[in-house]
């Protein structure tokens, strides 16, 4: 068996086997109650510190968003993220602390054609192919709520809102590239599964039941989305800096996944242990729901191995979002990003420091859930670095971690104001597919 498929089945057993690694952290998000939950940040650690997305691409870096980036990889690249995150709750009467964190990404890509066998073979190739596994979590639900309300003749009552699960993405990417312009498509698999759970306590009746209803449902389903580049050259290959400005571009359409739901319905007395009603049981009821389309569209300015700035516009038509187990509203939302990357001296021989890749961003936008008849908005600013290191065959590896700092609900009465800590790793490897000559 060859190299690659030995290595394509050993990342597969890992992939299965990682699902479990990536168990739901304990949170408590009121937002998560909306919706498949609260949407995890699906960009690797340098797009979340620079707001890249759609116009990047690197020759050691990983950007899934925009499959079209895998045409320019030049080297085996694997990476992993991890991020914790600090919220803080606040309301007119309360204010509350969270934290959460978990892996945040699993990723490996590799170029189909080894740019040492080019060097070898003395023929630079005009057309070049890259290939990417990934699995990362989806989305998030973790919310544990209290509410009192007062019933006429019945007096005070406590209502509980629990939920807890999230779903995960496992997706395939290919890119192409040829001269200036490459594209590329990703066909992934989502899965998961979500339980909500309400319970009613009517706190000034003796000795009465309580009401608690838990409806559970999993979601399965394929997704897909396209992207493609173009790179526009503003100076010839003989320039030490060469600059450049990058177009990227985005899209897919609604998305219809499967949905199958539980639903138990009951009332008991928790003084005691046997006597209970079950009003309703109910298991294994299919049904169908409806992911939205987006688009993106990103320009990039770049002076090779000095600088990258940019800019990014998402939109994404949740309105169209639908759910047959769970069925609610949400609106459209959109989302501009921006930042910058910095290298002093990327060859700097004596001062790592000027070899360290320094970046910041920033966004504003807005979420598909209300409050109050709000909708979400959303808005922070990010900062971090990319550490080079060395691995025993002398490629460049990088340690990625930035911070972001933000606020989601400034408009709405239930406000999140959080920072969150992102670490990532990329290991670099150009050995794959290298044809050994032997003069």
């Amino acid at each position: 068996m060859s190299k690659f498929w030995r290595s394509i089945i050993f990342l597969f057993v890992g992939l299965g086997i990682s699902v479990s690694a990536f168990a739901q952290p304990k949170v408590n998000s009121p937002y998560s109650r909306f919706g498949l939950g609260d949407l995890l940040d699906q960009r690797f650690a340098v797009l979340q510190t620079t707001g890249f997305t759609n116009a990047y691409h690197d020759y050691y870096h990983l950007n899934l968003h925009n499959p079209a980036s895998l045409g320019h990889l030049t080297s085996t690249s694997f990476e992993v993220g991890l991020y914790t995150q600090r919220s803080i709750w606040q309301t007119d009467r309360d204010e509350n602390t969270s934290w959460s964190g978990n892996l945040s990404y699993l990723a490996l890509g590799f170029p189909l054609n080894n740019p040492i066998n080019q060097v070898l073979d003395r023929e630079i190739k005009q057309f070049n192919w890259g290939m990417a596994f990934n699995l990362q979590p989806y989305t998030i639900v973790g919310y544990d709520v209290e509410t009192i309300g007062d019933l006429t003749n019945i007096g005070s009552t406590t209502t509980r809102f629990r939920g807890t699960g999230g779903t995960y993405r496992m997706q395939w990417s290919n890119g192409f590239k040829y001269k200036q312009f490459s594209g590329g498509f990703s066909l992934g698999y989502l899965f998961g599964n979500i339980e909500n759970n309400r319970t009613v306590i009517f706190n000034d009746l003796e000795a009465s039941y309580e009401n608690r209803l838990t409806d559970d449902f999993n979601v399965s389903g394929f997704m897909w989305n396209v992207g493609a580049m173009y790179d526009l050259q503003l100076t010839s290959k003989d320039a030490r800096f060469q600059k450049s400005i990058t177009i990227g571009v985005t899209a897919n359409s609604d998305q219809s996944i499967n949905t199958k739901t539980s639903q138990f319905y009951e009332r008991f007395n928790p003084s005691y242990t046997i006597p209970q009603d079950t009003i309703l049981n109910t298991s294994g009821i299919e049904g169908d729901a409806t992911l939205p389309g987006a688009l993106g569209v990103g320009v990039i300015y770049t002076m090779a191995n000095k600088l990258k700035v940019g800019v990014n516009y998402d939109a994404t038509s949740w309105s169209n979002y639908r759910n047959d187990s769970k069925p609610e509203t949400l609106s459209d939302t959109w989302r501009v990003s921006f930042g910058g990357e910095f290298i002093p001296d990327y060859s700097s021989y004596n001062s790592f420091g000027k070899r360290i890749r320094y970046r910041v961003g920033g966004f504003y936008g807005k979420d598909p859930r209300s409050i109050g008849g709000e909708q979400i908005d959303q808005y922070g600013i990010s900062f971090g670095m990319g550490l080079p290191i060395t691995l025993p065959r002398q490629q460049v590896s990088f340690i990625n971690w930035g911070f972001e700092f933000g606020q989601n609900g400034r408009n709405t009465t239930l406000k999140e104001n959080y920072g969150r800590v992102t670490l990532g790793f990329t290991l670099n490897d150009n050995s794959w597919f290298y044809k050994r000559k032997f003069n």
